[in-house]
């Protein structure tokens, strides 16, 4: 991660770098010096703001998949009694109906936002050239006739692209839910058929790699 300069504590994840930046000609730069001469190196960062975007995304998304989990993990290790398929066949739709307004998965995953595009675009990237010894760091730019210093946020680019990856698997997770979710909240078997039609959705939710831990079966 990037070390030197003047970090923010303020919230988790990956430490960040304070660098002033120009305001007008986008140049920045972080003084330090090295005894023994700086060594640069080619750095790509991104904004502290789209990191935070990102990473407030995953953490709904997340809490959506537990939401939808929940119902989920019911059809996982239920084994209806004799006589009760029906019934708890039609319990477990009002409870999957219920998930599926309360938490709004969209059809593609998303999370429902009623966007368009990528929901986890990549993020725009700036280049520095940085002395990982002293924390240096410099991004001349043409300069427009007056600079306006202010101090500006940034996560080192490979962090964010990380986190990209892990949110993405996380919209991964929430769309196989939520179809299946779907499918158990609405689509009703025809008579004698809800023990057989409990048995498809169970194995599915069963199946290995599926997006939940399976558990012991209990009886209903």
């Amino acid at each position: 991660m990037v070390s030197g300069g003047t970090y923010s504590g303020r919230v988790a994840g990956p430490l960040r770098v304070i660098i002033p930046a120009c305001i007008g000609c986008k140049a920045m730069r972080q003084e330090e010096a090295c005894d023994g001469g700086c060594s640069e190196r080619r750095l790509e960062l991104v904004s502290g703001d789209d990191y935070d975007e990102l990473a407030a995304a995953a953490a709904d998304c997340r809490a959506r998949i537990q939401g939808l989990r929940a119902v989920f993990g019911e059809l996982a290790r239920t084994e209806p009694g004799p006589g009760k398929w029906q019934a708890a066949y039609e319990a477990l739709q009002r409870s999957a109906r219920a998930a599926l307004r309360r938490y709004r998965p969209a059809p593609d995953g998303t999370g429902g936002t009623g966007g368009t595009g990528d929901p986890l675009p990549a993020a725009g990237t700036v280049t520095v050239w940085r002395c990982p010894d002293c924390g240096s760091v410099d991004a001349p730019q043409e300069c427009i006739g007056v600079c306006i210093w202010h101090p500006a946020e940034w996560v080192e680019a490979s962090a964010y692209e990380a986190e990209r990856l892990r949110a993405a698997a996380g919209l991964e997770t929430e769309r196989a839910l939520a179809g299946l979710l779907r499918t158990l909240a609405y689509t009703t078997p025809r008579a004698g058929h809800w023990e057989q039609s409990w048995r498809t959705l169970q194995a599915e939710a069963r199946r290995p790699g599926a997006p939940l831990t399976p558990r012991q079966p209990r009886r209903a």
